[in-house]
């Protein structure tokens, strides 16, 4: 990108409060196309359940410029549940209601973890971690039963036999885990869950440079470079216009929002 455009660009890491800190900052930026955030579905479509007060608007201060990439979740679980299937653990959980327990890393994977409930038709109980670090490890432990993580973080486990795969969060398999059924296969609906990133400017930015921007982004995803290497950590680049992703945005916001409200989700639920 910094080759096309002729300029380097800074990557600035503001961490913490959930994105908040570097949300806020880019939201309060001058918007002449020169700050842009990395945003992805927290950010745009979840912190705001989860955080009634943010110092940001996700939908009135940020402008979409484009879609970058995404990646489905895997749905794992301990080898002590016997289960090599997604069908099986569900005919199992069914069997057991509130027996088994199921991780999440952020306020995404507990939602994901609530819609596999609905979608499924069981009961699991919630135990929420500060990071995927610590929720696979007490996965590889055995102390709680499923987590649905990003491919790139849960796969290495599955390889290694430490941890059953039982579907990806996507319609179809995935190619860097094609051993890995959908969660389709399984007979279940609208379950398409999956960690995806996209550029965000400051809203007000002029519409030649979003579709500058824009322009200058789909160009490098299309480099043969950048793909081989987004494929190998397991990741889809997307690409497209920006108001495309302003659609998309919208439906995972609105998706999201109705999830929520299945799930009984409140703010003190993380």
């Amino acid at each position: 990108m910094g080759q096309n455009i002729g300029q380097p660009l800074v990557i600035e890491n503001k961490a913490g409060a959930s994105a908040a800190i570097g949300t806020e900052y880019v939201a309060r930026s001058p918007a002449d196309g020169y700050t842009l955030l990395l945003a992805n579905l927290p950010v745009m479509a979840i912190n705001e359940l989860q955080f009634p007060k943010l110092p940001y608007n996700a939908k009135k201060d940020l402008e979409p410029v484009v879609m970058l990439a995404d990646q489905p979740y895997i749905i794992a679980v301990h080898p002590s549940t016997g289960v090599k299937t997604l069908g099986e653990f569900i005919d199992l959980a069914k069997k057991s209601p509130d027996k088994f327990t199921f991780g999440s890393a952020s306020s995404s994977t507990y939602l994901a973890g609530e819609l596999f409930k609905i979608r499924a038709g069981i009961q699991m109980t919630h135990v929420p971690y500060k990071g995927s670090a610590p929720a696979i490890n007490d996965l590889l432990g055995g102390h709680i039963t499923l987590l649905q993580d990003p491919v790139i973080t849960l796969l290495p486990h599955v390889k290694a036999d430490k941890v059953v795969a039982l579907a990806v969060t996507a319609p179809k398999r995935v190619d860097i885990a094609p051993e890995i059924p959908s969660y389709t296969e399984a007979g279940l609906v609208d379950m398409n869950i999956t960690s995806w990133q996209g550029i965000v400017a400051p809203a007000g930015t002029p519409k030649e440079i979003v579709e500058k921007l824009n322009a200058e982004f789909n160009k490098a995803l299309q480099d043969s470079s950048v793909i081989e290497q987004l494929q190998k950590q397991g990741v889809t680049p997307v690409g497209g216009s920006a108001q495309q992703f302003a659609d998309f945005v919208q439906q995972e916001r609105e998706r999201w929002s109705d999830i929520a409200r299945q799930a009984n989700f409140k703010p003190e639920s993380m």
